[in-house]
């Protein structure tokens, strides 16, 4: 992906997000702030960003969830990055 974005991540939950939420989810660098976050994937996948969260899991990752404008489908995005 990039230095920021490690690689999307596709759980139950995460695919309950997509469905209907429109949002994507990514394991990200441990250093990368929201504004960086949102940065990469508007870039990346030419959306725009509505909403970042992140979090970091007990085992150090940190997983960015990221909203989509309501103009852009998550699942579009996650159909072209290949994730089902």
């Amino acid at each position: 992906m990039n230095s920021v974005i490690k690689y999307p991540n596709m759980t139950e939950k995460a695919m309950d997000d997509l469905d209907f939420q429109n949002k994507l989810q990514f394991v990200v660098a441990g250093d990368a702030s929201k504004p960086e976050i949102a940065d990469a994937v508007s870039e990346q996948f030419d959306v725009t960003v509505v909403d970042v969260t992140t979090q970091v899991q007990p085992d150090g990752e940190k997983k960015a969830y990221v909203k989509l404008s309501e103009d852009d489908e998550a699942e579009d995005v996650a159909s072209r990055i290949g994730v089902f």
